[in-house]
Order: structure tokens, then C-alpha cells, then sequence
């Protein structure tokens, strides 16, 4: 009889009842159970039943073992792993063996039972032991490659570098198994692997720990990758055969759950099917990768440990599989009762909803005061006047901010301000495209803005252009990305929402993509081609010469691994239809911007939605992936299906958003969600843009910026390029449009950011300017409490208070200069935090 119950397994300490405590084996995989105690009857609870997967159990083969996950079933619906607490009895144990951890593995053919029990509740399922008499044959690719795979030795920090570590190099995760096969059996005299004594094997020898080995030791002495290697070693060093079933897919149990507390932990179960109908367990063949490992890890028994609550997602990979699996852990607080808040919009029902579930309380309406201003901000990049500011802080009417949206959105600086945005990720710069090409593309990008062109429209035209860039300025979009690979990248980065970088080299470690699927999307591309154009100059004939962006009759791509030519193939889905009347380029600007396509649209509102909140839904805002989670899935869809549904028209989204609480909500926190940064429970406090700030004081002061070959009044949000050298923007973040990427704003605050604001020349200069507003409103010999009413109207966005009157009269009355002491209350305001940060 086979009983696990009291060796070893997992241990739950009484202050969280779900920390595992590792007891010093190799890799964290020893584990230790208590009997019936107080801790485990807290863990295990009272099930109303048992759920045992897989439900019939069978074991082909010497290696035809089988992870075990049994799930108790609770009251209200809820389900706990008990799979670390349950009591394994294999009735015939001639036939069948059950290992600490519910991993059972064949001993006989024969047919028996396995009988599992916890918490008083029991389930029983059939075991079938079969094909025991044939000899093992260790699959090379299956499981020897795979375990390389969970040692970590063909990673790209190890042997699976380009130049290999210490003379032994593999290929990158195994995607090359005829030269690792090589490697391994014929490299330096066949001594990495020794048939006749495979203990002898550097290979065994260092992945055990048993000799100098730089990488330490990379397995358990017991563990299944170990045992693939030595067997593998044993049996003879043996090549797959031709027509060695392939991998088609992984299936991962649970593909998702919802984890409530002391049950803190998930035990997984992997199951590769192979192209020949049959399936086999991997669960211990397969490695495992948390989004975030400060909230939850996984051991390489596939093991989920939860740290804190939240939300993760496990990646499994098996070989060249690739399966994302979600995990919810929750310790809602048992005085948390949800308040029912008040809704605008469908936004609010799906955070609401979210915030439910999470136990996360969403913080109070913010203030008419701080709504304006972030409206103001947010839409349109500058600051209301005093007289706007003036008017709504006096309207009384209940729909003035959906009035005020309503104008904000028709104004032509949010043209301008979203041109900017669109400008920074196009990399609209003086180095790719020239001086004349800035001034067009931006003048492109504000007229779709501004003639209130759906973004489909927008991101077709630019998929398609061709010809003079001066005439037709989205052919820019291909004088910057100038290359298929490139063009690659950046159309997939900019309007698919995702990084294929690293598919260029390799299959993505962490993603679905591989390098057929980057090398068939460079495709789309091959054909395009850039030629000067001589009849087109512009200022400097020599370095501003005009381009014309053509398709040429012939060119390919091709996948440099295989060497073979590739078809333009959409991403995730089929080879496209190119024909005659029809050129690759219009296949994919078709097929990205209609409702099909499952990234664009998610992509897009992803993008607004993160200039509008601070965050995106998923972020990075470009970093779409399985293994980064986004915040609330069902938000995601529903706006990208809206967005869909009104011909992605820009402004509607922009107002929906705007429109909703919870982008109306306060930025102060409560005590419940104050450590809430991905929920959107409150409003995200973050300082102003570069161009935002120096429009900002530039308004305040009354004082324009003066830029170089640009009219007197050009604010820093129109400037066609980044390439004015102005140090008060660039020491702000101001990027240099290099980058296909938002990150390249900088966003934190430094300490040459503090020294402009103290005592830079651009605010000391404009504070110091006889003609700026306080010359004004002195020349016009307004009281004090008038000019400070004016003051904090323009830079705050609010009337002073008491206090503030107070403190500034004082300062007011003790000055013996009237103008210096107005310009020392506007350069505080200008240096607190209320007008340095959108909040």
C-alpha cells in the first residue's frame, strides 16, 4: 500500500497557512507535510467532494508516469487544490507506485485503483499499466532536449549563447536538435557523454553537481530531467527515428482558477499531445515561468506558490509549446463589504466588477477643480485659462463635465497634442526624414486628427503609401523603417500592440511568435523599396533631397535558419491572398484594421487608455503577451469592441473614457487601495510631459518660447520634431523620437530636473520679464488679493483658500518691493507639486 500523507510534501505556516517552507533539497522540491494538525485541518477544510485529474489513469510504457491534481470541492461553489494534503492508496502496489506530490509512475502491466482521500471525502479512479515488457527508449528530442530545457542549460545566459560557455555550445533552446545531438555525442572525444558508464558523463557530472560546474548543480539526483539523461546516456546515446511523432500541443490543468485564502498554492499538470493521437505527461519535463515572482513562483515540479494576492500568469513551455495558464489568489479582508458606487458607463460596471472581486474599494469623485484641470491636461496637453477655470468652478449645472468634454475634444489643441503623441512613435525626426519631411508628416498626422479620420484610416494609409514623401507625407512611415525586418518590428510594436524582436534570431522564449511567423510578416514588406528623389530638394540640397517610396517587381525574405523562402503570412493566422490587383502591403492594412484582427483594436484603445489613466490595461502599452497579464480582460474587449463597432472613431473613445468615473475618480487614495497600482482605483499622480510644463509657464508668465526657425508663439506641443536643442525639454523627458516605443519618454524625476525649476533661465527669465502677467496686472493696478485670485486661477486651477491668502499677504506686506514679492508667490506655485503633476 502506497501512503504520501506523512512523507514529504508541503508544510503551511499558521501566520499566512500558505507559505511553502523549502527544508534544504536541491532546487526547493523537498517538502514536508505535518499529520492531522491544526494547520493542515485549516488547509484542507471540509470539502463536499473531490475532484481527482486525470479521471482514468494510464501508464504506457516504462515512462508512462502521470501528475496527479486532486481539487476539493467547497460550499459557494469554491475549489481548492488539495493535491500537497491527499492521502494516495494504490490498491495492487505490484502494479503501480505514488510518489510525495501525487506523481504516480508504473511498476507492472496489470489494472488497480487509486484511491485519494482528505478532509474526510474520497475519490477513486482506474489505473491501467501497460507495454512494461518493451525496453525503454529515451526520446532524444522529447526528453532529453526538454530537460536541457528545465536545467536552463541552453538558455541564453548558459551553453545556448552564440559562442557557447567554455567551449560547449548548444542551440538556443533546443530549436536545433541535430547539432545538439552532435555536441553531445561526437564533441571533444564523446567525453560529455560516455555510453558504456553514463555516471561518468560531464553531462551527468556537472548537471549533478558532482564536479566544478560554473552553472552549479542544475537538477535533483531523483528528478525526471536526471533520469531522462541517464537513461537516455544508458541506453545508448540512440537518435530519434525518422517519423518520431511531433509535439502538436500542450494542455495545462487548471487552465485557470481563482485561489481564495489560506489556499495559497496550485500543483499543475502538463499534457503533450503528439501528432500520432496518443499523449503523454510532462509536468516534470517542462519549465516555468511566473509574470511576476514577487507575487507568486513555481518550482520545477510545476508547483504555484502565491506570496501575496493578486494576479499571475504561469508560462508552460514544453520543447516549442507554448501555454499561458491564469491564477487569481485572494485575501479579502473579512469586514470588506463592496459600497455600491455610482456608474457613467460600461467602464465603470467592468472596474467596478474588477475591483469587487479584488477586494479594492475605488477611491471618491475627485473635485471639479482637479477634473478640469486633468481634463485640460490629458486631452488637450495645456492648462484651462483663468476664465475657463473661473467659469466651471461657478457653473452649477449637473452635466457640465460632459459639456466640457465635449469641447475639449473639438479644440485644435487636442489636434495638436495627439499629433504629438502619434509623432513620437512614427519617430518623426529631422535625421530620418529630413527638415521638410517633419513639417509634412506632422502636418499629415494633425489633418487626419483634425478631419476626424477613423485610426483604421489612418494606419492604412500609412501600411499602403507610396510614392514622393513631400507629396504623399505617410510614405515617411518607410524612410524611417527602412528595412522588411524593421518594418516588421515596428508595425507590429506600433499597431498589433506586441515585440517580435526577439523572434529574429530565435522562437520567442516568452511568446507564441517564432521566427517563421517574424520572417512571413517581414514579407509583407520585401518588395518595398526607397530612391532618391533629385527633383525634390529641399533648404540643403545635398542632405534634404526628396525620396520616393515604390514596390519593386521582385524580392523575398528568407528565414535564415532554414534558409527557406518565406510566404507573407498574417500573425497567428493564414498566408495571405495576395493577387494581382492586390499587393501584399493592401493584404495587410486590410486585414490589420478589420474586426478580425483580434490585436488592433485592443492595441489602440490600449494606447489612448494609457494617456488618459497613466497605465495601460496591459502594460508595457506595446508589450502584449501570454505571460504579461493584462489588468482586466473584460474591459480590454469591450472597449476594443466599441471602438470596432464605431468605426474607430478617436474622439468617441477619448469621450467614453473621458465620460467615465473612473477616469473621474480622486487621485487620493483610501487606506484599502493605497497600494493599488493596477486596478485603476484612483487617479495616477504623474508629473506633467516636458512640452507640458513649458506651455504651462509659458501661459502663466504670459511669456512666449522662442524657438529657432519657428514664429514667436509656437508652443513646445506643435514643434514638428525634438531636434530644437532646448535643455529645458530634453532635461524633462522630451524623447528623441528614435524609438518605436512610449518608453523612450522619461518620466522620472532627477536632480537637473530640480535645478531647472529652482533656478533655471527658463523660469527665472520669464518670471523676471517686465511684460509678463504680473507686469500686466500691476500695470493695471489690480489689488493684491486680485492678482493672487489671478495667479492661482492660472497655475493651480483653483481659488486660493484662506490659507493661501494668508500666507501670501503676509509675504506681501512684509516686502518692501511689490514685484519681487509677486514674482516670489508665482515661482512657488510654478514649483509646487499642485502645478508640477497631473493629479
Amino acid at each position: 500500500m502506497n501512503r504520501t500523507a506523512n512523507q514529504s510534501g508541503l508544510v503551511f505556516s499558521l501566520g499566512t497557512l500558505a507559505t511553502l517552507l523549502f527544508i534544504g533539497a536541491p532546487n526547493g522540491l523537498a517538502f514536508e507535510i505535518p499529520e492531522d494538525t491544526g494547520k493542515r485541518q485549516v488547509a484542507v477544510g471540509k470539502p463536499e467532494g473531490l475532484e481527482i485529474s486525470p479521471k482514468a489513469i494510464e501508464l504506457q510504457g516504462k515512462q508512462g508516469h502521470w501528475q496527479i491534481v486532486i481539487t476539493g470541492k467547497y460550499a459557494g461553489g469554491l475549489v481548492r487544490d488539495l493535491t500537497p494534503f491527499a492521502a494516495f492508496t494504490v490498491e495492487n502496489s505490484e502494479i503501480a507506485q505514488v510518489e510525495e506530490g501525487g506523481f504516480i509512475r508504473p511498476l507492472k502491466n496489470g489494472t488497480t485503483r487509486l484511491k485519494v482521500s482528505a478532509g474526510g471525502m474520497e475519490v477513486i479512479a482506474p489505473v491501467q499499466v501497460t507495454q512494461q515488457e518493451k525496453s525503454v527508449v529515451t526520446s532524444f528530442r522529447h526528453d532529453v532536449i526538454a530537460s536541457l530545457n528545465v536545467g536552463g542549460c541552453n538558455s541564453g545566459a548558459c551553453h545556448g549563447t552564440p559562442s557557447g560557455k567554455n567551449g560547449f555550445r548548444l542551440s538556443l533552446r533546443g530549436f536545433d536538435p541535430a547539432a545538439d545531438y552532435t555536441q553531445l555525442t561526437r564533441d571533444v572525444l564523446a567525453r560529455r557523454t560516455v555510453a558504456m558508464e553514463p555516471n561518468a558523463s560531464l553531462m551527468v557530472l556537472k548537471a549533478l553537481g558532482r564536479v566544478p560546474h560554473e552553472g552549479g548543480q542544475r537538477f535533483p539526483v531523483t528528478g525526471e530531467p536526471a533520469k531522462a539523461i541517464h537513461n537516455w546516456i544508458a541506453e545508448g546515446l540512440k537518435d530519434d527515428p525518422a517519423g518520431l511523432p511531433a509535439v502538436k500541443e500542450i494542455q495545462v490543468t487548471p487552465s485557470s482558477r481563482l485561489l481564495r485564502s489560506p489556499a495559497a498554492w496550485q500543483q499543475l499538470q502538463v499534457r503533450a499531445v503528439l501528432s500520432d493521437g496518443t499523449a503523454r505527461d510532462v509536468t516534470r519535463l517542462s519549465v516555468y515561468s511566473s509574470s511576476d515572482p514577487a507575487l507568486a513562483e513555481v518550482n520545477q515540479k510545476g508547483l504555484v506558490e502565491f506570496k501575496q494576492p493578486g494576479e499571475v500568469a504561469i508560462l508552460v513551455r514544453y520543447l516549442e509549446e507554448l501555454v499561458s495558464v491564469r491564477f487569481t489568489y485572494l485575501e479579502t479582508a473579512l469586514q470588506f463589504a463592496w459600497e455600491k458606487v455610482p456608474t457613467n458607463n460600461y467602464i465603470d460596471t467592468l472596474v467596478n466588477a474588477k475591483l469587487k472581486l479584488m477586494g479594492i474599494p475605488p477611491s471618491d469623485l475627485s473635485t471639479d477643480q482637479e477634473f478640469l484641470r486633468r481634463a485640460f491636461l490629458d486631452a488637450c496637453g495645456i492648462l484651462p485659462t483663468g476664465s475657463e477655470t473661473r467659469a466651471f468652478l461657478e457653473d452649477k449645472s449637473a452635466d457640465k463635465r460632459a459639456k466640457l468634454i465635449e469641447s475639449l475634444v473639438e479644440k485644435p489643441e487636442f489636434a495638436d497634442f495627439w499629433t504629438l503623441k502619434w509623432s513620437d512613435i512614427l519617430r518623426s525626426n529631422r535625421k530620418t526624414i529630413q527638415v521638410k519631411g517633419v513639417h509634412s508628416f506632422q502636418n499629415w498626422v494633425r489633418g487626419k486628427i483634425m478631419e476626424k479620420a477613423g485610426v483604421d484610416d489612418m494606419v492604412r494609409d500609412l501600411i499602403v503609401s507610396s510614392g514622393n514623401a513631400s507629396v504623399n507625407p505617410a510614405a515617411n512611415y518607410y524612410r524611417v523603417a527602412r528595412d522588411p525586418q524593421s518594418l516588421a518590428e515596428t508595425t507590429a510594436q506600433l499597431f498589433l500592440g506586441f515585440r517580435m524582436q526577439c523572434a529574429k534570431c530565435h522562437n520567442h522564449p516568452f511568446e507564441r511568435w517564432t521566427q517563421d511567423d517574424y520572417y512571413s510578416l517581414a514579407a509583407f514588406f520585401a518588395r518595398v523599396k526607397v530612391k532618391k528623389d533629385a527633383n525634390d530638394t529641399g533648404p540643403m540640397p545635398q542632405t534634404d533631397m526628396g525620396e520616393i517610396v515604390y514596390e519593386s517587381r521582385g524580392g523575398e525574405v528568407t528565414q535564415p535558419r532554414s534558409g527557406k523562402v518565406m510566404s507573407p503570412k498574417f500573425p497567428g493566422g493564414a498566408v495571405a491572398k495576395v493577387t494581382s490587383a492586390q499587393g501584399r502591403r493592401d493584404a495587410l492594412a486590410d486585414w490589420i484594421v478589420s474586426p478580425e484582427n483580434p490585436f488592433f483594436s485592443k492595441s489602440m484603445v490600449n494606447r489612448i487608455w494609457f494617456h488618459l489613466l497613466g497605465r495601460g490595461i496591459v502594460d508595457p502599452v506595446d508589450d502584449f503577451r501570454d505571460s504579461n497579464p493584462g489588468a482586466n480582460d473584460e474591459l480590454l474587449e469591450a472597449l476594443a469592441k466599441d471602438f470596432s463597432k464605431n468605426k474607430y472613431d478617436f474622439r468617441y473613445l477619448v469621450k467614453m473614457i473621458l465620460n467615465s468615473r473612473t477616469y473621474q475618480l480622486s487621485a487620493q487614495p483610501r487606506k484599502e487601495n493605497q497600494d493599488d497600482v493596477k486596478y485603476f482605483s484612483h487617479a495616477i499622480t504623474r508629473l506633467l510631459t516636458a512640452e507640458q510644463l513649458l506651455d504651462g509657464i509659458c501661459a502663466i508668465t504670459e511669456v512666449p518660447e522662442k524657438y529657432p526657425g519657428l514664429p514667436l508663439g509656437t508652443r513646445a506641443t506643435q514643434l514638428p520634431d525634438t531636434e530644437v536643442n532646448h535643455l529645458f525639454l530634453k532635461t524633462f523627458g522630451q524623447p528623441a523620437r528614435e524609438l518605436a516605443c512610449e518608453c523612450e519618454r522619461e518620466s522620472d524625476s532627477n536632480l537637473a530636473q530640480a535645478l531647472q525649476l529652482i533656478n533655471g533661465p527658463t523660469i527665472n527669465d520669464k518670471i523676471r520679464n517686465p511684460n509678463n502677467r504680473v507686469g500686466r496686472l500691476l500695470g493695471a493696478k489690480k489689488s493684491d488679493q486680485e492678482i493672487l485670485q489671478e495667479l492661482f486661477l492660472t497655475t493651480v486651477n483653483r481659488f486660493p483658500n484662506e490659507i493661501d491668502l494668508k500666507v501670501a499677504l503676509e509675504h506681501l506686506a512684509k516686502s518692501k518691493d511689490r514685484r519681487l514679492a509677486l514674482e516670489d508667490l508665482q515661482w512657488a506655485l510654478i514649483n509646487s507639486k499642485e502645478f508640477l503633476f497631473r493629479h
